[in-house]
């Protein structure tokens, strides 16, 4: 086998195994929040921008995973995350209720966006779980105006236990380095909350709303049911921002 490949997987198996010896204690207390939002009728939301968005996706309505997640997507696929004011206005477009919960993803945490969508979230009642690289975090400065970072900020903050930079694996003749870990790990974070708020909910007598692949011959009736249960928490657009009232009912 090619030698970098071998690192690059190498790497990512031995960050994954150091999340679960040193943040699952982390990734339970996220579950246990989500579990007490979703037996309350409730929701969580998953933000991040750039390609945190991808992490975020993860919980989006797929096999295995629960129906009432609601990723909340970055219109400026990054380009806007340096800037201040804008999490404010994003977070206006969703209907976030105390006692929900809100996974905010950043591998550096530094950055204006996820910091005040964090920030938000909080103010509105939510709980507030950091997924980001404590390691980046702690090496350089934050980008916000108040000087937090997102791991000041959260109720629960998961360590990625990435390097700073995010690339980990050395490139043969050359002075940079490859094999960015965030997405990898990040998305086997978030699978393997969705998989303890389940369980939490069965050890609760709960029956969790977990959505069927819509390729074996029960899904799509099954996932129809809980897609008109759940129909009014995954619409956007259902709470105007100040000065920009919703046109038309984002229902029909």
């Amino acid at each position: 086998m090619n030698n970098i490949i071998h690192n690059y997987i190498e790497t990512c198996v031995d960050q994954l195994r150091t999340v679960y010896a040193e943040s699952g204690d982390s990734i339970d207390a996220a579950a246990q929040a989500i579990a007490d939002a979703l037996a309350r009728d409730l929701t969580f939301y998953l933000f991040g921008s750039g390609h945190s968005a991808l992490i975020a996706r993860e919980a989006f309505w797929r096999a295995g995973g629960l129906a009432p997640a609601v990723p909340i997507p970055d219109p400026m696929a990054g380009d806007g995350e340096r800037i201040p004011g804008f999490g404010a206005t994003l977070l206006g477009h969703y209907n976030l209720q105390a006692g929900e919960a809100l996974i905010v993803i950043s591998n550096s945490g530094i950055n204006p966006l996820p910091i005040e969508i964090a920030m938000e979230g909080k103010a509105r009642g939510l709980t507030v779980i950091a997924l980001t690289s404590i390691a980046h975090s702690s090496q350089v400065p934050s980008r916000h105006p108040g000087g937090k970072k997102l791991m000041d900020i959260a109720d629960i903050v998961i360590d990625t236990h990435g390097i700073q930079g995010d690339a980990a694996v050395d490139l043969p003749g050359s002075k940079f380095k490859v094999g960015a870990t965030s997405t990898v790990v990040g998305a086997a974070i978030i699978e393997a909350i969705t998989a303890r708020a389940a369980e939490i909910m069965i050890e609760r007598g709960l029956e969790p709303p977990v959505i069927i692949s819509a390729n074996t011959p029960e899904g799509d009736a099954h996932n129809r049911l809980l897609a008109n249960r759940y129909r009014k928490l995954l619409v956007r657009y259902e709470v105007p921002t100040v000065d920009r009232p919703v046109i038309g009912d984002p229902t029909e």
